[in-house]
């Protein structure tokens, strides 16, 4: 009989023998064995529990438990004592009047303001459980609203007179002011505001034409101090989220250290497929495990609070919409694809199924941690936290459910997690690459540090992406420093910046190289470039910028974001400032110092990984994305209308790299369209009284894009004569 064993070595033998070319017999094997993983985690009735059984029993136990803890808290509401603040006992006497008269008339069967369908069991149960009121007399309601001090401030405005016919004399003219965030201040807003409409009502209901007795409006502000009120909202992203997690545990312990115990895991590695393609496959079935779980909790919990009706309690007027499920099942992917990665990091190091679930105890703890902190009513989504993994999410689908999201937070955080996955990945790899996963021994955490004993021509795939996960968020915290750095010139905030982005940019990817051992030269794509290419650089600087100056107007038509008034004041001001900088200043610190880190890591570190694992195309679209993203956060505020010219830029910067093999033509490139732009910006005045003037959001006039053209055919020709052969070289598989 045929063993398991021998019969998935036939499997792999005839599904990666077959005479195809390389790449796309690579391809092939690769949806093969994501296939394969697939349709063996499915099987096991474990993962059949995990996926469908738990969503159909947690929620509507949730929805239980949240009616029976409504209904407690509506008894006890009962005991709870409201301050509100007037500014005289007097104003008391006045509003106690009109409240008494509307409590009556709530209490009176058919009452006005009550619902149509209740029953009135049920809404003099709603009246019982009102707060108890005290009531405290002050100058300054909105800041004792505002600290805390009192949980409603009421004031009295100058009310008109009213016909005798209602019962009042002059109508009672209010303005209530609570605290948006806290539950008890909208309590004590709502017991106002109720029995005053309840008065309005009842009158409206039969003298139409007659001035209602009273007219208030409500004020919300928002709180310096107290604590805040616990919302929902804040429960549901955690939920959602462990129960995620929850479906990709059990699949990544059984692709990893269950094929190890079952010793099938050896048969895999040695057939022929690289061992990262081999990682991908058992990722891939993981992170679809994990999306299915995800899938099914949504629609559970979609489902249970439509039917419940509890959407509105939970959620706001607005209620559970399509366009939020889908934002948070948007966030639910990333998440899963990032924690998908963690847990086959983590369980590739254990020998045994036992021994993984002692592995993931600790990082389920650290998991809970984290989540737990977006149930604090006061934790504000800050850029720290946007760029944090776990708490960025949770804290991003808390905001979305609160319909507050802020973009520059929001694309910080889904970029940090997307690096975060990759990152991941790459630990992942390095521990796939060990031979204790050949042999069966146990893998060390000193696996992950071990240095490799060969040296490299290029960094791998993944120890780029490590180094670019590490990258993003130092490089946007630091940048948000730098832009409020108090009491600093703008020029030493320009050398400050300076400085960073040489740290960073040059000084993470040497720190990496020289732990992978990757040879400089070539690693950096450092080598010599003829006169020709230089010559060539210096056209496309000086003609590349009319077309990226189209695109990013082009940005505006297609509705992906533009300068609105507001920002262009402010990088108008800015330029001013720095006008009384030298140019030299200038062009160094934001022209010179940025094109040659930035062209040293995108086009030589990054760029060179991808081009020895991927083609020349892939290599240059990706680091082109990837650049034009770092720009977009590069400053305080979200700059969507950078992307698409900064993509441009690096497009054109990458063909240059591939074509001369170096990237220091890159660096005179992208050092010339930068110096041009920065001069057309500082010298903008002269350029104007000589008639060079264009306006900020205006095409340029054909002549001189008919000129940036030729400009540009140029320079692509220049490139293309000082082109040099690349050796040759043999498909190289992804490095782990």
């Amino acid at each position: 009989m045929t063993t398991e064993k021998d019969e998935l070595t036939g499997k792999l033998s005839a599904a990666t023998s077959r005479p195809l070319s390389s790449r796309t017999s690579s391809t092939k094997r690769l949806v093969r064995l994501c296939v394969k993983e697939l349709r063996e985690i499915l099987r096991d009735r474990r993962t059949i529990v995990t996926l469908v059984f738990m969503p159909l029993l947690v929620y509507p136990l949730l929805s239980m438990a949240f009616q029976k803890f409504a209904l407690s808290s509506l008894s006890s509401l009962s005991q709870v004592e409201c301050l509100v603040g007037v500014e005289s006992e007097q104003s008391v006497l006045r509003l106690t009047r009109f409240l008494q008269t509307g409590e009556a008339i709530l209490r009176s069967p058919g009452a006005a303001g009550t619902e149509p369908n209740a029953s009135p069991t049920r809404a003099q149960l709603s009246l019982d459980a009102e707060p108890k009121i005290r009531w405290l007399y002050g100058d300054e309601l909105r800041k004792g609203v505002a600290s805390g001090a009192i949980d409603v401030g009421v004031v009295l405005l100058e009310g008109e007179e009213l016909e005798q016919s209602t019962g009042f004399r002059r109508q009672l003219n209010c303005q209530v002011i609570y605290r948006e965030e806290s539950a008890l201040s909208k309590v004590a807003a709502d017991y106002i505001t109720k029995r005053l409409d309840a008065i309005n009502k009842s009158y409206t209901k039969d003298i139409l034409h007659v001035r209602l007795p009273t007219d208030f409006q409500l004020d919300p502000v928002s709180g310096s101090g107290g604590a805040a009120a616990f919302s929902l909202t804040t429960l549901v992203p955690l939920i959602l989220i462990l129960m995620t997690i929850t479906g990709a545990v059990y699949p990544a312990i059984d692709l990893t250290a269950g094929e190890r115990e079952r010793g099938t895991l050896e048969t895999l590695m040695a057939a022929p497929v690289p061992r990262l393609g081999l990682l991908i496959a058992k990722y891939v079935a993981v992170l679809t495990v994990a999306l299915f779980t995800a899938t099914a909790n949504l629609v559970a919990m979609t489902v249970t609070l439509v039917a419940t009706g509890l959407g509105e309690t939970v959620f706001g007027a607005g209620g559970l919409t399509a366009n939020l499920v889908a934002q948070v099942f948007a966030l639910l992917i990333l998440f899963a694809a990032f924690f998908s990665a963690m847990l086959l990091a983590v369980t590739s190091f254990a020998r045994s199924f036992k021994e993984a679930q002692a592995y993931l105890i600790p990082l389920m703890l650290l998991s809970l941690a984290p989540g737990m902190m977006s149930l604090m009513p006061d934790l504000e989504f800050n850029g720290l936290l946007a760029v944090t993994p776990l708490v960025n999410i949770v804290l991003l689908a808390r905001d979305i459910f609160e319909g507050d999201v802020q973009p520059t937070l929001a694309t910080a955080a889904v970029l940090s997690t997307a690096l975060y996955a990759f990152a991941a990945i790459g630990l992942a790899a390095r521990i796939f690459g060990t031979d204790a996963i050949l042999y069966g021994s146990q893998a060390t955490w000193a696996d992950l540090m071990r240095r490799s004993e060969q040296r490299r021509d290029a960094a791998t795939l993944p120890g780029a992406m490590f180094c670019l996960a590490a990258l993003f968020p130092i490089y946007f915290l630091l940048g948000n420093f730098l832009h409020r750095l108090p009491g600093a010139s703008i020029g030493v905030r320009l050398a400050a910046s300076a400085v960073v982005t040489a740290l960073l940019f040059v000084g993470v990817p040497i720190v990496a190289a020289i732990f992978q051992r990757v040879r400089f030269v070539t690693g950096f794509q450092l080598r010599f470039a003829s006169i020709v290419a230089f010559l060539g650089a210096v056209a496309l600087g000086v003609s590349a910028w009319p077309f990226a100056h189209e695109v990013f107007l082009f940005n505006e038509m297609i509705g992906l974001g533009g300068i609105d008034p507001a920002k262009l004041e402010s990088v108008k001001s800015l330029l001013n400032a720095w006008r009384d900088l030298s140019p030299v200043v200038i062009l160094l610190t934001l022209a010179i110092t940025p094109a040659v880190c930035e062209e040293f890591y995108f086009r030589g570190y990054l760029m060179g990984a991808l081009q020895k694992s991927t083609q020349p195309a892939i290599a240059i679209v990706v680091s082109a994305i990837l650049f034009g993203a770092f720009h977009v956060i590069a400053t305080s505020a979200l700059s969507t209308e950078r992307f698409l010219p900064s993509t441009l830029m690096g497009l054109i910067l990458g063909w240059v790299c591939y074509k001369t093999r170096s990237v220091l033509p890159g660096m005179l490139l992208h050092a010339t369209h930068n110096g041009l732009l920065l001069m057309v910006a500082y010298y903008q005045d002269e350029l104007k009284s000589r008639g060079w003037g264009v306006a900020e959001q205006s095409h340029l006039p054909a002549l001189w894009l008919a000129s940036a053209a030729v400009g540009l055919a140029i320079g692509v020709g220049l490139v293309i004569l000082s082109t040099r052969p690349p050796p040759p070289v043999n498909v190289d598989p992804i490095e782990p």
